[in-house]
């Protein structure tokens, strides 16, 4: 497959929203369940992350989730009942002790995410059309949310990315498709970094460089970022 000049972009009113967004493209990876070493450091890890922030609470009060809630409620959303991203899976790692265990990648880059309190998420390259774009939803895009069968009605004027084919890949920063899942099947992978405004600068590429690092680490292959992030 070769890439589009623009595989991946990110509209001046989602920038001007307060969100900060890029992309990594990782070919040739191993999709497989966590070694248990790599369980074990995962589980360190958010050992070590719990110490910092004991609740959810803590968490939410960062200026980065805090930034994350304002912008969800610009778009009229509300964040009691659709946390971000970020908050909702450390609020689900906390009531189990653990962050959830899908495969190496979904871990490694889960992890990464709690911690740097970025959304983020992959979609398999071999099932989406590019380019992907991050922009205000115009109600017409096509959406099934992961793990359903049946197409859901989006709003107009909420943000989203979505494909060349108008397909959302991801609702928000809540909720991705069921269509684009990575799986022990996928082999290429688009994954999507988000920030805010309210993540430090130079903090954004930190967490590029780590993610490409420690995904080649937990799953081989190759990566090239298409998109760097804006700080």
């Amino acid at each position: 497959m070769s890439l589009d000049p623009k595989p991946f972009l990110v509209s001046k009113d989602c920038i001007e929203l307060g969100l900060r967004s890029g992309a990594v493209l990782f070919r040739d990876l191993r999709v497989e369940p966590a070694s248990a070493e790599l369980r074990r450091r995962i589980d360190a890890e958010f050992e070590e992350l719990l110490r910092e922030f004991p609740g959810v609470r803590d968490l939410r009060e960062t200026p980065e989730v805090a930034r994350y809630r304002e912008i969800l409620r610009g778009v009229g959303v509300k964040p009691k009942k659709q946390p971000p991203s970020v908050e909702s899976l450390f609020q689900f790692a906390v009531k189990r002790g653990q962050l959830p265990a899908i495969n190496n990648l979904v871990d490694t880059y889960n992890m990464i995410s709690v911690r740097s309190r970025c959304s983020m998420g992959a979609h398999d390259l071999d099932l989406i059309s590019l380019p992907v774009e991050l922009r205000f939803l115009r109600g017409d895009e096509s959406f099934t949310p992961l793990g359903s069968r049946e197409k859901q009605e989006v709003r107009a004027a909420e943000f989203g990315y979505v494909d060349a084919e108008n397909r959302l890949l991801c609702r928000l920063d809540v909720l991705q498709a069921d269509f684009s899942k990575v799986t022990t099947r996928s082999r290429n992978v688009l994954m999507i970094i988000e920030g805010t405004v309210d993540h430090a600068p130079g903090a954004m590429q930190r967490i590029f460089d780590e993610t490409v690092e420690r995904v080649r680490d937990a799953c081989g292959g190759g990566a090239e970022v298409v998109v760097a992030p804006l700080d």
